[in-house]
């Protein structure tokens, strides 16, 4: 089958090349429609079946624009997610969908869309810049997925908030937890930044299983993908990598 993606506000998510995570899939399925739904359109979720909806890093005040635009959708939001749907949230897009985010520094403490209880906090001189590994079922131990941090916005979620994964190295939502980001049916939502799906193939072709079960799914650049990611993984399992910064406290 033919899939439609749907990526929400590239004009304003587009910080850390995240948007590669949809260029990269767009390759790896050449049929597949990408809509790029801008801040003066109706999202095409609301109106219709899209087979993944996209969101990546923000500005703070991007945030807040985004949690504007969706917060009228969020019974369609959850809706979608209880049955279903892919949803994939990098960095701080995941923030946009909690219950609030905090910021003191630019003296706001705003609701966010409401569909899951986290909250996120500013805490610019907590900043954590750096790596995390951890395994995601769809791909076992074998494959861990491995990503790079750079927040100040820590988050915080009840323990019965499942995670995207629970991290073996780094930290998880903030320094107190190895949980990291929010996994709910096939909703992906996770504080990583990378491309995620560029640094973890083995992650993407998890994804293209899970949006097309019928086909077997095949990798853009494969060879390539592969060897790129066994290095990364090779550095990463090397502990001389690893700063004592980058663990749970």
């Amino acid at each position: 089958m033919s899939l439609t993606v749907e990526m929400l506000f590239p004009e304003i998510a587009n910080l850390h090349g995240d948007n590669a995570n949809i260029d990269y899939l767009a390759q790896c399925r050449p049929d597949a429609r990408v809509i790029r739904t801008g801040l003066t359109d109706p999202p095409a979720f609301a109106a219709g079946p899209v087979d993944l909806v996209y969101l990546g890093p923000l500005t703070e005040k991007g945030q807040l624009k985004a949690i504007a635009h969706l917060r009228p959708h969020r019974d369609r939001i959850v809706e979608l997610i209880e049955t279903g749907t892919v949803f994939l949230f990098t960095h701080n897009a995941l923030e946009v969908l909690g219950a609030r985010i905090r910021n003191d520094e630019m003296g706001y403490d705003e609701p966010g869309v409401g569909v899951f209880e986290l909250e996120a906090t500013l805490a610019m001189f907590g900043r954590y810049s750096g790596k995390v590994m951890g395994t995601v079922p769809e791909v076992g131990p074998e494959h861990p997925v491995l990503g790079y941090k750079s927040q100040f916005s820590m988050v915080t979620a009840p323990e019965s908030l499942p995670g995207f994964l629970t991290a073996e190295r780094g930290i998880g939502r903030n320094r107190a937890t190895a949980v990291e980001g929010v996994r709910r049916n096939n909703f992906f939502g996770t504080s990583l930044l990378g491309p995620i799906l560029v640094d973890n193939p083995h992650l993407t072709r998890a994804l293209l299983r899970i949006l097309d079960p019928g086909t077997e799914p095949v990798l853009a650049h494969e060879r390539l993908a592969l060897a790129a990611y066994d290095q990364r993984l090779a550095d990463f399992r090397d502990p001389r990598r690893w700063h004592p910064f980058e663990r749970v406290e």
